[in-house]
C-alpha cells in the first residue's frame, strides 16, 4: 500500500514538471518569433481578397505577412509583420495587388527614398486599395457603351 502511494506521488510530480516544461517552451517560442519581426499598420477603404496570412512583398520577394485585420473609425486596418532586417523608409506606400487577372491578393510595399525608416508599430502614410474586378469590368462596359453611341 505504501509503495503504491509513493508511485502516485512520483507520477503527480512528474506530470507537474512536464506541464511546466511545456508551458515554458510555448511561451519561449512566442517571444522568439515576435522579436524577429516589426509590426506596421495601414488604413484602407477596401481590402477585398486580403486575409490573415496574405503575403507582404517587396520587389517580388516575400518579406512578411498580414497578422491582423480590424476596423477602426469605420475603415479597415491591416497589421502586417515584416522581417526586422528589412528597413522600410517612412515615405513608402502599401498597396493591395492581384497576382495576374484572377490570382490571389498580396500586399506590395513600394519603398520610398527617405533616409528615415518606419519603426515597430508605425503606420504607412500612403496606402492603395484593392481593385475589385467587377467594378473594373462595369467601368469598361460603360466606356464601351458611351463610345458605341458616338
Amino acid at each position: 500500500m505504501e509503495t503504491e502511494k509513493k508511485i502516485r506521488i512520483k507520477k503527480f510530480f512528474y506530470g507537474i514538471i512536464a506541464c511546466i516544461i511545456l508551458l515554458n517552451l510555448v511561451f519561449t517560442e512566442k517571444n522568439s518569433v515576435g522579436s524577429n519581426v516589426n509590426n506596421y499598420f495601414a488604413t484602407f477603404n477596401k481590402i477585398d481578397g486580403v486575409s490573415v496570412g496574405t503575403d507582404v512583398v517587396i520587389s517580388g520577394i516575400k518579406v512578411g505577412e498580414v497578422k491582423e485585420i480590424f476596423i477602426k473609425d469605420n475603415y479597415p486596418q491591416i497589421s502586417i509583420s515584416v522581417d526586422k532586417k528589412i528597413k522600410i523608409s517612412d515615405d513608402s506606400s502599401l498597396s493591395i495587388q492581384t497576382d495576374g487577372l484572377f490570382g490571389k491578393k498580396f500586399l506590395l510595399v513600394e519603398v520610398g527614398g527617405n533616409d528615415f525608416y518606419l519603426q515597430n508599430g508605425d503606420k504607412f502614410s500612403f496606402s492603395e486599395d484593392s481593385i475589385v474586378i467587377e467594378e473594373l469590368l462595369k467601368k469598361i462596359i460603360l466606356i464601351g457603351e458611351k463610345n458605341k453611341g458616338l
